[in-house]
């Protein structure tokens, strides 16, 4: 083998390993990759279609039951907290929620549309989930 082409080997062969190593890496931090705890608050509203796409509207899918969720705050309960900003990373803007029944119940309740709720769970954003821990109803209405 000619002195030139022995180095052009030697080249390719420590790119594909230093590449195959990083792939590791990447592969290794990804299993350590936690979703980010969010609690949202907003008003609950009855599902129409040409409202789903409203500013700061999220349309929330628990079971089969659609509803338009109005966010007013948002807070991230770990990492860094972007606040509104996450909004627009959940694209589109529809999530299902995924949790304990009786954690679901109060907002899939036909008497929940107009009612400010709380809600707190681990935000999938790439994948549209919202895995919810915790529901509450507001007790003053202006919250």
């Amino acid at each position: 083998m000619k002195p030139k082409r022995k180095h052009i080997v030697t080249l390719i062969v420590a790119v594909t390993s230093v590449l195959a190593a990083a792939a590791v890496f990447a592969q290794m931090l990804s299993s350590f990759y936690s979703p980010p705890v969010v609690r949202m608050t907003g008003t609950v509203q009855p599902y129409a279609e040409e409202k789903s796409n409203g500013l700061n509207t999220l349309t929330l899918t628990a079971g089969g039951t659609k509803i338009l969720f109005l966010v007013s705050r948002v807070d991230t309960m770990t990492g860094s907290d972007p606040g509104m900003m996450l909004l627009d990373r959940i694209f589109p803007p529809r999530l299902h929620l995924t949790g304990a029944p009786q954690n679901l119940a109060p907002l899939e309740s036909s008497d929940s549309a107009g009612k400010v709720f709380t809600l707190e769970g681990f935000l999938y954003i790439q994948d549209g989930n919202y895995a919810i821990a915790s529901v509450t109803a507001a007790t003053n209405p202006a919250q």
